[in-house]
């Protein structure tokens, strides 16, 4: 009986080709869905935009619990996109590197205030950006299909559910604040005392002085 023996020729294609197979299914492995990698996307965009907003108030802001504020979301959302940055790398994910232009406008609508007109107009963005990041992470920490996505969404919903409390009630004391000017300046302006006419003073009448009669006429 006749041995068969393995060229080395093809051999080396065999090695290859085992290869080839094997970064075909490792690649296969980390390729996350359609879905995920969009939640990565917006989660990397929303975060640079965070640190940017972060920052502008830490120029702009006159309030030193604003200015807290914006630093902890400075260094909680470059840390957290630190992660997700190194996390898209493994899963070949595209991160963009630009804010969307809706942010772009956000910010340049806030670098014309200053003093408690930019505070309050921050806090409201940051209220409103904050429930958005919310709603998208809750999502994908429950239905997110990549075991590693889903684990850094669930992992930072509680940093940014501390970011919107804190900013929900940083932009009450402002609410509080106006509505109560407005009831100040309202209850002014129905006081009776300060609706009453001003009184103009009016020269004394001169006193009419009847005619003098000469003195024998009839």
């Amino acid at each position: 009986m006749r041995k068969r023996h393995v060229t080395p020729r093809i051999a080396t294609g065999l090695v290859l080709g085992v290869v080839m197979l094997t970064a075909v299914h490792a690649a296969a492995a980390v390729a996350p869905s359609k879905a995920d990698a969009t939640f990565m996307q917006d989660a990397s965009a929303a975060g640079m935009a965070e640190v940017d907003m972060g920052q502008l108030a830490l120029k702009q802001s006159s309030d030193a619990k604003v200015k807290a504020l914006a630093q902890r979301l400075v260094d909680d959302h470059a840390k957290a996109d630190d992660q997700l940055k190194a996390l898209a790398a493994s899963k070949q994910v595209t991160l963009s590197t630009t804010s969307s232009s809706d942010v772009q406008k956000e910010e340049k609508d806030l670098q014309a205030k200053s003093g408690s007109a930019f505070d309050q107009a921050w806090l409201k963005d940051m209220v409103k950006d904050h429930q958005k990041a919310l709603k998208a992470f809750n999502q994908e920490g429950k239905k997110g299909t990549d075991a590693d996505v889903r684990q850094f969404a669930q992992a930072t919903l509680p940093t940014l559910n501390d970011h919107l409390k804190t900013a929900k009630d940083l932009a009450a004391v402002y609410d509080a604040r106006d509505k109560s000017m407005d009831q100040t300046t309202k209850s002014f302006s129905n006081d009776p005392m300060n609706n009453n006419p001003a009184i103009t003073p009016t020269a004394p009448a001169t006193p009419v002085v009847a005619p003098a009669t000469k003195s024998g006429q009839h």
